[in-house]
């Protein structure tokens, strides 16, 4: 299997074990699922889809981001509790993800559950001399990193740029260097109902460590492969290399995948906006393999603007397919079916896939059906996803 590998800048070959490790970063629960997350998820479910075709066993962890600034402040607004809106939110994605024909997960595991250790490894970092406090807070010293931004290969000006933008502190006073990123929040208020007696003092756990305690816990470092979407790239993943590399694990994942946004309204979805498509109204009025074909014409390394009208175009799409299907040669489903095995296979090209389906409905108008190909091509229908 092909795919474009972040780290590496270009496209290799993805040649895993039999028993594959996969883990991608998930929801940070304070907001109904939107196409955007749909669409990262979709991808590597296409992913999971393609390596089990193959023959091999996808241990896939997408992890759950209960523990940040962003639900807690939801929670304020609204008047609950903190930990009931990220249950409510957590509970009502997965449902839509079984909703949409997702392969299940290995696990989903919630920073919550993961307390004692992420502090236990902010404490290693202290003491190995990669992390200081300032204040009642502990940051990384990426000083003791020289590699620093090498993964991203971003410029220092838009690192500082997407530091602040997505939760980062650069400006912060008393800062060894303005890119150090936090890895625990040292809490004094007896109100604030986010914060857990450690070794570390009281507090929580920043973003970023998170997931590096989250995958070590349950694949392994180094495990196959870590995927996201490409607005992670930087700080996240950058900062888990470091705190990782700190932790003695100079290698997280043997490849890097990142999908590219789907924007609405000329911006990258996002609930500051207002630009959302939720995920369930769409499901309200269509269902799941629709959004799942219109979702297919975009390619996940480029993403792209949101075109409500593919929905209806992939409805009456799907309609043909399966009308297709009662006249559609064995001959002609075996030409698809290997054609969608191969699009998968390189780097996921729903471009391919979506031009090979169109071929299904133009080959059924020249065939009788006398030799049939339905049971195949439901198969590959399977293998996408779409029944």
């Amino acid at each position: 299997m092909k795919i474009y590998d972040t780290a590496l800048k270009q496209i290799v070959e993805f040649a895993p074990p039999k028993n594959v490790r996969i883990y991608t970063c998930g929801i940070t629960p304070y907001d109904a699922a939107h196409l955007g997350h749909i669409f990262t998820f979709m991808t590597y479910d296409l992913m999971q889809r393609c390596l089990e075709d193959q023959g091999h066993s996808v241990q896939l962890v997408r992890n759950v981001t209960d523990v940040d600034e962003p639900i807690f402040a939801k929670a304020q607004e609204i008047g609950i509790p903190y930990t009931e809106l990220a249950d409510q939110e957590t509970h009502a994605f997965q449902e839509i993800l079984q909703v949409l024909h997702f392969r299940p997960a290995l696990a989903e595991p919630r920073a919550s559950d993961y307390i004692a250790d992420m502090a236990a490894a902010v404490a290693q970092l202290v003491v190995s001399g990669f992390a200081y406090r300032l204040e009642n807070d502990i940051y990384f010293d990426t000083s003791r990193y020289p590699a620093f931004g090498s993964f991203s290969g971003y410029s220092h000006r838009l690192q500082i740029a997407f530091m602040r933008q997505r939760g980062g502190d650069p400006q912060r006073p008393g800062k060894r260097q303005p890119l150090d990123f936090l890895l625990w929040r040292g809490v004094v208020d007896e109100r604030d109902p986010a914060a857990w007696e450690s070794p570390v003092g009281r507090g929580r756990p920043g973003w970023h460590i998170e997931c590096s305690v989250m995958s070590d816990n349950l694949l392994g470092i180094p495990f196959d492969l870590h995927g996201g979407g490409s607005d992670l790239i930087f700080p996240h993943h950058e900062c888990e290399i470091a705190q990782s590399y700190g932790l003695g694990q100079p290698v997280v994942a043997n490849h890097w995948m990142h999908v590219a946004p789907i924007s609405f309204l000329g911006e990258k979805m996002s609930k500051s906006l207002g630009n959302l498509v939720f995920a369930k109204d769409l499901l309200a009025r269509y269902e799941p393999a629709v959004i799942r074909l219109a979702l297919m014409q975009y390619h996940y390394r480029t993403g792209g603007e949101w075109i409500p009208a593919l929905l209806d175009e992939a409805e009456r799409m799907l309609e043909r397919i399966r009308t297709a299907k009662l006249q559609i040669s064995l001959e002609t489903a075996k030409r698809v079916h290997a054609r969608v095995q191969a699009a998968l296979a390189d780097d996921i090209d729903t471009h391919t896939i979506c031009h090979t389906l169109e071929d299904v409905v133009e080959a059924s108008q020249h065939e009788s059906g006398h030799d049939d190909g339905s049971e195949l091509l439901d198969a590959t229908l399977e293998l996408l996803g779409l029944q």
